[in-house]
C-alpha cells in the first residue's frame, strides 16, 4: 500500500477526491491534509459528460455509462491507496441537466460515499481557495475555466468576494455557438460584459485556472522556448501573449508547435479558451495572466484545514516536511533563520520580503 511505502509520512493517512466535471473526471490521491498536500496518484478521464446538455438538457447517455465503470475503477484505486476518505465533488454538467439527480444516485451506489453537488458559487468559492493556497499572496481576480461553467472571483490576500458563475465553460460554449468561433466569441463577449467584478481586476493579475486554460499555457511555453516545465505560477505577458490567442481563437491549432501533446479531446476547445481569455482581457485589462495548477480539489482540502495551518506558508511547509522526510533537523533550520537575519541586520545587509522568505529554504 502506498501509505505504508518508504519515503513516506507514518504520521498522515492518504486521502482521495473525485472530481466530476463536464468534460473530465478526475481522481487525485493525497498523502494527507496539509498545508502544501503531496500527490501520490493522478488520473484523469475526458468523460464528456457535459457535451450536448445545451440542446437535450440531459448529460450525455453514452458518457454516463463510461462514468459509471470509472468510479468503479476508481474506487477501488483509492481503496488500494489506503485512502482514509473518499471525497467526490460534483461541478455544472451534474448540478444544471434534467437527468442530473439520476446520475448522482448512480455514482453514489457505484463509490459507496456521497457526492457533494457544488452550487456556482460554491465553485467559485473553493477556486479562490485554491489559487490562495497557492500563492503567497493572492491579489487578483480567480477565473476557473471547466466544461461547463466559467466561475470568476475576486480575491485579495485571504478575502474572498462574491464569486459568479457564467456558462462559458468549453462544452458549453461550444454548444451554444454551434462550433461557430465567431458566435462563440459574440456569447462570451455578452456575457462578460455583465461581470461588473473584472473592472475591479483592472491592473491586477487575472489567475487562470483549469485544463484548458493550462493546456493553451503549455503550448505557449513550448512556442516561447521556455526552459522550465513548471505550470504553476507560470506567467504571461498581456502583450505578448494576444497574438497567441489571436491565432488559436482563429482555430489555426495545428500549426502550433507542441500541439501534439494536447490530447485531441482537449484540442477542440482550445480554441473556446482562448476566445474566453481573450474577453476577459478586454474587460479587465489585468498586469498579467499567472497559471494556477491548484483549483476546487485543492481549495476544497484547504478549507478542512484548521486556520492555523492555513495561515501556514506553503513553501516553508512543505520544506519542513521534505527535510523530515530525508532526516533534517527542522529545529536546526529554523536557529539558522534566526541567526542569519540577525546577521544580516548587523551587517546592514537588505533584504526584500520574498529574499527574507526564500533564506529559510535555501
Amino acid at each position: 500500500m502506498i501509505s505504508t511505502s518508504q519515503g513516506r509520512l507514518q504520521d498522515r493517512r492518504p486521502l482521495s477526491i473525485i472530481d466530476i466535471g463536464s468534460n473530465s473526471i478526475r481522481l487525485v490521491v493525497y498523502e494527507g491534509l496539509a498545508r502544501s498536500p503531496t500527490t501520490l496518484f493522478n488520473e484523469k478521464m475526458l468523460a464528456g459528460l457535459g457535451r450536448g446538455i445545451v440542446s437535450t438538457g440531459k448529460l450525455d447517455p453514452e458518457a454516463v455509462t463510461r462514468s459509471m465503470e470509472e468510479f468503479r475503477r476508481f474506487r477501488a484505486l483509492s481503496e488500494q491507496a489506503g485512502a482514509e476518505h473518499m471525497y467526490v465533488l460534483a461541478t455544472a454538467a451534474a448540478r444544471e441537466a434534467v437527468n442530473g439527480p439520476d446520475f448522482i444516485h448512480r455514482a453514489e451506489d457505484v463509490l459507496k460515499t456521497e457526492v457533494q453537488v457544488l452550487s456556482g458559487r460554491q465553485e467559485a468559492h473553493y477556486s479562490a481557495l485554491g489559487v490562495i493556497s497557492g500563492f503567497h499572496p493572492a491579489n487578483g481576480i480567480a477565473g476557473d475555466l471547466g466544461g461547463g461553467s466559467l466561475e470568476l472571483v475576486d480575491v485579495d490576500g485571504e478575502a474572498i468576494g462574491d464569486g459568479i458563475t457564467l456558462p462559458l465553460g468549453g462544452l458549453r460554449l461550444q454548444d451554444m455557438a454551434r462550433n461557430s468561433l465567431a458566435q462563440a466569441a459574440k456569447i462570451a463577449r455578452d456575457e462578460l460584459a455583465k461581470a461588473r467584478l473584472l473592472k475591479g481586476g483592472q491592473g491586477r493579475p487575472f489567475y487562470a485556472v483549469g485544463g484548458t486554460w493550462r493546456n493553451l499555457a503549455r503550448l505557449y511555453m513550448e512556442m516561447t522556448s521556455y526552459p522550465l516545465s513548471v505550470m504553476h505560477h507560470y506567467e504571461i505577458g498581456i502583450d505578448s501573449a494576444a497574438n497567441f490567442l489571436k491565432q488559436v481563437a482563429k482555430g489555426e491549432i495545428e500549426k502550433i508547435r507542441g500541439i501534439e501533446g494536447v490530447s485531441k479531446n482537449r484540442r477542440s476547445l482550445l480554441p473556446y479558451g482562448a476566445i474566453v481569455l481573450q474577453e476577459i482581457m478586454a474587460v479587465m485589462q489585468p498586469s498579467k495572466i499567472i497559471v494556477s495548477a491548484l483549483g476546487v480539489r485543492e481549495g476544497f482540502l484547504y478549507s478542512l484545514l484548521d486556520k492555523t495551518e492555513q495561515k501556514a506558508d506553503p513553501l516553508i511547509s512543505a520544506s519542513e516536511e521534505l527535510a523530515r522526510l530525508r532526516s533534517r533537523s527542522v529545529t536546526h533550520a529554523q536557529e539558522l533563520v534566526e541567526w542569519t537575519g540577525k546577521t544580516f541586520a548587523a551587517f546592514g545587509i537588505e533584504e526584500t520580503v520574498d529574499e527574507a522568505r526564500y533564506r529559510p529554504v535555501s
